[in-house]
């Protein structure tokens, strides 16, 4: 029996693509495994479940193997959500809390198995599952765009132009596709989209295989980054950055530049003179920031923490703190006051104070 040219195209682009997911593992497989580089090769191993589950080749298998294959294909958007912190978050502290979509997508081969086989019990189950999917990969594309502006590090300034138009998209687009074909017939889609599909999964595969090394290491742990005047008194700072580093010393730590309500990378080029380019690689490579808003926040909490350490403002609430050091409401500097100092604001001066 003669073989379709389209079934060709198709073993030969999942065929490429596990290939390459198979190289990609085992390099990530070197030390050093950090947890990040733990979580781009959970993806990984999710993206290969994906392309033999959706082709059908589990069909035959042993129950045993079959269930931990779909759990694989199923998880793929909740690494993507997990990776996508870990790559745009400088801030994240992981936390159980983390695992419960990991959880809730992983156990949804289990919950099918126990759940009377009908359709549409089926269809129910799936478009959970998607939209759910879908609430993690948007969840991935607002943290992308939330701190653009924000972000040092250049080359994780270019990942953030493609990542969230080019894989969160696409992943969506997926997402969205499945859904119109839940409770169709087979068939329903034409057949150039599944092959436009795992073309797409192989381009994404060869670009990271390309760029694993560049990737690798903008997810490595930061290095303890040191208090944003150290460089300055250090005196290793080259010598034509040298008056740059000393004029933003200067409008920081004399001028205060970071009581101001929203400043930006750019307000503060402008007022150094500075082409915007220049202070971020400054701040990135002078003082190790990776982040302008964690840059401000050390100073605005450092603030902060005198004031909250003081027995004579012990009734000035929270928020006054809170927005007389440059915060625009509580939650954001509830939120940077724990990340650095691992407590709230509250719980820091009942501390300070002795009060109970």
């Amino acid at each position: 029996m003669p073989v379709a040219p389209e079934q060709i195209a198709d073993l030969l682009l999942r065929g490429a693509g596990l290939g390459l997911l198979a190289l990609l593992g085992l390099r990530l497989l070197q030390p050093p495994r950090h947890t990040s580089r733990l979580l781009c090769l959970g993806l990984v191993l999710c993206i290969g479940g994906y392309l033999l589950t959706s082709g059908g080749f589990d069909a035959g298998m042993p129950l045993p193997l079959r269930v931990p294959l779909v759990m694989l294909a199923t998880l793929a958007p909740a690494l993507f959500w997990l990776f996508g912190q870990a790559l745009f978050d400088d801030e994240l502290r992981w936390h159980w809390l983390h695992a419960l979509p990991v959880l809730a997508l992983g156990s949804m081969p289990l919950v099918w198995l126990g759940m009377p086989h009908n359709a549409a019990n089926r269809q129910l189950l799936d478009l959970f599952q998607h939209l759910f999917a879908g609430l993690l990969v948007g969840h991935v594309l607002w943290l992308i765009g939330r701190n653009h502006g924000s972000d040092l590090l250049l080359p994780r300034r270019h990942l953030r132009l493609w990542l969230g138009p080019g894989i969160g998209l696409y992943i969506l687009t997926v997402l969205l596709v499945e859904l119109l074909e839940l409770g169709q017939p087979q068939g329903y889609l034409p057949v150039w989209l599944d092959l436009l599909n795992l073309l797409g999964i192989c381009l994404g595969a060869l670009w990271l295989s390309l760029r694993l090394e560049a990737l690798l290491e903008l997810l490595a742990p930061p290095a303890a980054r040191p208090h944003p005047t150290a460089a300055a008194d250090s005196g290793g700072v080259p010598g034509p950055d040298q008056p740059a580093l000393q004029r933003l010393q200067q409008a920081m730590q004399v001028e205060q530049l970071w009581r101001r309500e929203s400043l930006s990378v750019g307000d503060l080029a402008s007022h150094l003179g500075l082409a915007e380019y220049r202070l971020r690689r400054l701040i990135n490579g002078a003082l190790g920031q990776r982040n302008f808003n964690t840059y401000l926040n050390q100073f605005r909490i450092e603030a902060a923490c005198a004031q909250l350490s003081d027995p004579a403002r012990r009734r000035l609430p929270v928020l006054s703190i809170a927005l007389d050091v440059g915060f625009a409401s509580i939650g954001p500097f509830n939120r940077a006051f724990k990340a650095q100092l691992g407590v709230t604001p509250s719980e820091f001066r009942r501390e300070k104070l002795g009060e109970n």
